[in-house]
């Protein structure tokens, strides 16, 4: 069996971007008249902030006989010995394109010479990830970084004011500061501020200490903070063992184990802010500072970027960028690292598999905790949730005693899990679905275009922003995103959301949990949303499920009355979901991944724990290759999550290592007490085959999603359904024996889809040709 080997491919990608000339005045090329200039620190495309590591290799005498050149003038950057090679980092590099050349004088008079052309980037960006956006509200004071520089004297970008008269002196449109650097130490809790001139001769009281190369050390970190594309990077690494001894660029630290850890955040977020640093303002949040604090103790460096946190925006285009220059700052300040590796819950989950499907070489291995597949298909079903909630409790209003109150039967049309005791925060009472519990709040923050998250204005009147900053934002997923969805003549993104042909509660008619007449009721009056330009403000309290924004029926329970009208997602918002990266296909998945998630079903948890075996179906439907690079981990919801976040970094760092997947790189599940309980192959049988239930499937039950119900696949990957006339469903089975629709029936099937019903066995219409 051929295994995957990460020093291999590094070297092949090095071997690519690498130029080998011949020497001067055509003579013969021999060993040791041959140079290979390569950088190392990005593509030589995509350099940022006028500086790039590179190296060289030569001939063994080459040191001392090598000569630079950059856009034809001599430079003399500091070159180190980095095994076979020389390594540096060159600066002075102008935006554009830049000739950098090396020449190196055997004896003789004869000699060689490499070039490479490095296109160089504005560290505030952007690279690839398209116009920036403002209003962009800076954050680096409430990180304790300080307010950022003044770029703009128009008025354009962030008020920056005189801290001692509080006189405006200028604006920031980039949110830059300069790099910093701050030291913490453990005490065994969190994370302290640590003055590393007077700490070590005088510890405080609580400090911690770690063993390392067999010694007793001060836990102390040492934490760089910077702004790259617009967002507040940081750099966590041991202090180095020279107490207090600051370290050049370049300096491989004693203390490191020449091993990345890349951390990234979620959320859902619009953009519009550069949201805070981890390392300062709240700090580490919950299990961040148990996780983190046992990843440096061992040795890793933690790289963190504000841009990579999907809370502060959801754009995977610019996550990914920055990302990349992120990296590229640690490169250039560190050095090259054996390898990298993702970790990261929801948001931060779903970065690494988009990182790793569109930009293969940024992560070498990836911990997603809390997973799912993307965000823009996971909207399909979330925004059946208030539609069919909407419907259930207005069935209940109607007639107190309808089925509907009972919340667990609500799960056999939504598909998620429902409970009868678990606190429900619209109603104040026991009783309540994931629906409600996991998606109820998130909902308008991706649909409503007038839905304001009053924190943003809030924080933007702190900086002294005028009070209608805001004003003219559209907060839609698609709308913050307008550079890749595009918007019409009055400013609104084109939205994919669509349910055209969806019949709601299928399966559950197949089965006879509903019969034939509430399956129309519920066809006929779930409605659908507005056209974003007819959205009205979220009223949250009095409109919890946000149904003036729905389109509906008044008389859609009569079998004679007139259905509430479906939605048609538009077709180029889907098409460019898919272009732009934001959707996961299957298609790649080069790296290991360890999916790591507690079992929330219980909770009502958003994170529920099919998202896992999403991403599994879609892989196993596009490259079943690439299926086998991902293992399913789970653990009781009481188990110590940072425990198997660890363990999962322990057996990635294995399999980088030697090159090939340990024995516990594997499908696993663990009780409360972190016992495994099942484990291999076969351990999740019946989720997505027939065969019996593995240990793990019958300790973890998998629940589905409205979509699932209505006939789509666990992938949920379809924004739009191919449509088949109703005729042709009545005749081919798709629906069961027992519910023989009469002549009127039929009449009322027809009127509620006119356009027909979904065949999901088609795939997505939204999906481009041949992508």
């Amino acid at each position: 069996m051929t295994h995957w080997n990460p020093s291999f491919a590094r070297a092949l990608a090095a071997t690519l971007v690498s130029i080998d000339l011949a020497g001067c005045g055509g003579a013969q090329q021999t060993p040791d008249r041959t140079l290979s200039l390569t950088v190392l620190s990005s593509k030589p495309h995509e350099v940022s902030g006028g500086d790039a590591r590179i190296a060289v290799n030569a001939a063994p005498d080459a040191p001392g006989k090598m000569t630079f050149l950059l856009n034809g003038q001599p430079i003399d950057p500091p070159m180190v010995a980095a095994g076979t090679r020389m390594e540096g980092v060159v600066t002075g590099l102008a935006d554009g394109a830049n000739t950098l050349e090396v020449r190196y004088a055997a004896n003789g008079g004869r000699g060689a010479s490499a070039s490479l052309v490095l296109t160089n980037h504005p560290l505030n960006g952007p690279i690839f990830s398209g116009p920036q956006q403002q209003p962009f509200v800076c954050r680096t004071q409430e990180s304790g970084l300080g307010q950022p520089l003044v770029d703009k004297q128009d008025g354009v970008g962030h008020p920056v004011f005189d801290t001692v008269g509080g006189r405006l002196v200028g604006h920031s449109k980039s949110c830059a500061i300069k790099t910093q650097i701050h030291y913490f130490y453990f005490n065994g809790e969190g994370f302290k501020p640590f003055d590393a001139a007077t700490g070590y001769a005088t510890p405080p009281a609580d400090l911690k200490t770690i063993t390392l190369h067999g010694a007793s050390v001060p836990y102390v970190v040492r934490v760089e903070a910077g702004t790259i594309n617009r967002f507040v990077y940081t750099i966590a690494m041991l202090a180095p063992v020279a107490q207090g001894q600051d370290a050049a660029p370049g300096f491989e630290r004693a203390s490191w184990n020449r091993k990345l850890v890349y951390w990234l955040r979620g959320g859902v977020g619009l953009g519009h802010q550069q949201g805070t640093a981890i390392w300062f303002s709240n700090g580490l949040r919950g299990a961040e500072r148990q996780i983190i604090s046992r990843i440096l103790a061992q040795g890793y460096a933690v790289l963190s970027s504000s841009g990579n946190e999907a809370g502060v925006h959801y754009n995977m285009r610019l996550a990914e960028e920055t990302a990349m220059m992120s990296k590229e700052r640690f490169i250039e300040a560190v050095g090259v690292p054996a390898f990298t590796i993702g970790i990261g819950g929801s948001g931060g989950a779903v970065q690494q598999y988009l990182f790793a499907q569109n930009r293969p070489g940024l992560l070498d291995a990836g911990i997603p905790v809390q997973s799912y597949p993307d965000m823009v298909t996971q909207t399909v079903p979330v925004a059946d949730c208030p539609l069919l909630e909407q419907y259930f409790s207005d069935e209940v209003a109607r007639d107190p005693a309808s089925t509907w109150a009972s919340w667990s039967r609500r799960a056999l049309i939504e598909g998620s899990n429902a409970s009868e005791t678990v606190a429900n925060p619209v109603t104040g009472k026991p009783g309540s679905t994931e629906c409600i519990n996991g998606w109820q709040g998130a909902v308008p923050t991706v649909l409503n275009p007038v839905f304001k998250d009053p924190r943003y204005e809030l924080v933007a009147q702190n900086y002294g922003y005028p009070a209608d900053v805001f004003a003219k934002v559209k907060w839609t997923h698609w709308n913050d995103l307008a550079n890749i969805y595009g918007v019409d003549g009055d400013g609104h993104a084109p939205s994919p959301i669509d349910n055209v042909g969806v019949q709601y509660g299928l399966g559950a008619l197949a089965k006879g949990q509903i019969g034939k007449e509430e399956f129309l009721r519920i066809n006929a009056c779930v409605g659908s949303w507005k056209e974003p330009s007819q959205f009205v403000m979220w009223e949250s309290d009095s409109d919890p499920f946000d149904a003036r924004n729905m389109r509906h029926s008044a008389n859609c329970r009569d079998p004679g009355g007139v259905p509430a009208p479906r939605r048609a997602g538009d077709l180029s918002a889907m098409r460019a979901a898919y272009t732009s990266g934001h959707v996961f296909t299957g298609q790649r998945l080069g790296i290991p991944m360890i999916d790591v998630r507690p079992y929330l079903e219980p909770a009502l948890n958003m994170h529920n724990a099919r998202q896992a075996f999403s991403v599994r179906a879609r892989l196993l439907d596009a490259n079943r290759a690439a299926a086998k690079n991902q293992v399913i981990w789970f653990a009781h919801e009481k188990a110590d999550q940072s425990e198997r976040a660890l363990d999962a970094l322990a057996v990635l760092d294995r399999y980088l290592s030697e090159g090939a997947a340990p024995a516990g790189f594997t499908d696993q599940c663990f009780d409360a007490g972190g016992a495994v309980i099942g484990s291999g192959p076969s351990s999740w049988d019946g989720v997505l085959n027939q065969r019996p239930k593995g240990a793990c499937s019958a300790a973890f039950p998998i629940f589905s999603s409205p979509r699932m119900v209505a006939g789509e696949s666990i992938k949920g990957d379809i924004f739009k359904c191919k449509l088949k006339p109703v005729a042709a469903a009545l005749r081919d089975g798709s629906y069961p024996d027992t519910a023989r629709f009469s002549a009127g029936e039929r009449q009322w099937l027809e009127r509620i889809f006119p356009q027909g019903v979904c065949d999901y066995r088609a795939g997505d219409q939204g999906r481009p040709a041949r992508w």
